[in-house]
């Protein structure tokens, strides 16, 4: 059963792949202006009718396989309740034989009641009868019951009427459906065949339209080709097309040239250009060579100013350095002498006096 299942979902992936197939294939060709718009395509029409068919086919062998998937399936189900009747049934024997067997046992074998009691026959002492008992009460009950019987009876011919009403009902309803059914196969096969009349007919005109078309292409292409040939010997064949330097020689004088026919120089002009410009080039480099003996010159000059600067500006610190240290001696002397007189002055300010005071007494020059 799973297998079934399996198959019958690997056919319906296929199916549907192939309709996604189609469908891309046919929207691939409506995107192609060229073929949707120029004629018909008969290939195309004639791989569409097969792709059609194809599909009916598939659609076809899909519906059988439904129906045997779906046989198998009934055949199945109905061998589960034969299966399941069967072992029911052997249950319910089973359970009669048990039934049975326990009846027969002597236990169970009691005897039969008695014959039944007629009333009738019995006096007043077997409490049977009492006064104001109804005694027709079996016989009402019995007309009752056939009263009850013959409505039943009627009631079911009633039914029995009406069903057989309903199903005539039925059969005249089925009649007209059946009517309706063959008049619309009837429409359908009218209409079927004048679609396809319309499409034999649609079919014609396509050809022919594609006939027609195809010669016009042929035709164009014929012109075009006959065109391209006449301009290609144009081209060959015209001078001033062919860069000819020749074309722009004026007819007045031959060394004086046309401006718009001019096609560029002669060989002869075209190498007395190339010697100016090599004249021009020898030249360029010789001015080139003295600006870089120019530049030359100009960085030794400042090379031996540089050094000189140099030099000259070492010899300046160094003047600077020697008159600094000279002043600093200076200033250490003076300092040394202030702290001497700063102290000769602090001695004297004693009034003291000393040797050195009587030394000094007729060394004058008086």
């Amino acid at each position: 059963m799973v297998m079934l299942k399996q198959n019958s979902l690997d056919k319906e992936e296929a199916r549907i792949a192939a309709m996604r197939a189609r469908a891309e294939a046919r929207t691939q060709r409506f995107l192609n202006a060229r073929t949707r718009t120029m004629g018909v395509d008969k290939a195309g029409l004639d791989a569409q009718v097969e792709e059609k068919r194809q599909a009916k086919e598939a659609l076809r062998q899909a519906n059988m396989d439904k129906a045997a998937y779906d046989q198998q399936i009934l055949r199945m189900l109905e061998e589960n309740e034969a299966q399941a009747r069967a072992e029911k049934m052997a249950a319910l024997n089973a359970l009669r034989e048990d039934l049975l067997q326990k009846a027969s046992e002597p236990k169970n074998d009691l005897p039969k009641i008695g014959d039944s009691v007629n009333a009738e026959d019995c006096g007043t002492g077997a409490a049977q009868y009492f006064a104001g008992e109804d005694k027709n009460k079996d016989s009402r009950r019995r007309l009752q019951q056939a009263q009850m019987r013959q409505w039943t009876s009627q009631q079911k011919a009633e039914k029995a009427a009406r069903n057989m009403e309903e199903n005539e009902d039925e059969m005249r309803f089925h009649q007209y459906l059946m009517a309706v059914d063959d008049m619309r196969g009837q429409m359908e096969n009218e209409n079927k065949a004048r679609t396809a009349a319309d499409r034999l007919n649609f079919r014609k005109l396509n050809e022919e339209q594609a006939a027609l078309t195809r010669a016009t292409r042929e035709q164009d292409r014929q012109l075009a080709a006959k065109m391209d040939d006449m301009e290609l010997t144009h081209v060959k064949n015209d001078p001033f097309l062919n860069e000819e330097t020749d074309f722009g020689t004026s007819a007045v004088a031959p060394h004086r040239v046309r401006p718009d026919h001019f096609k560029g120089f002669n060989k002869e002009q075209v190498q007395w250009v190339y010697a100016k410009n090599g004249e021009l080039v020898e030249a360029h480099q010789k001015m080139k060579q003295d600006e870089r003996d120019t530049e030359k010159a100009w960085g030794n000059h400042v090379a031996a100013v540089t050094r000189v600067m140099e030099q000259n500006e070492q010899e300046s610190k160094a003047q600077a350095n020697y008159m600094n240290k000279l002043q600093t001696d200076v200033l250490n002397q003076q300092r040394a002498e202030q702290l001497a007189k700063k102290a000769q002055s602090k001695e004297d300010r004693f009034g003291s006096v000393d040797g050195g005071f009587y030394k000094g007494f007729g060394t004058s020059c008086r």
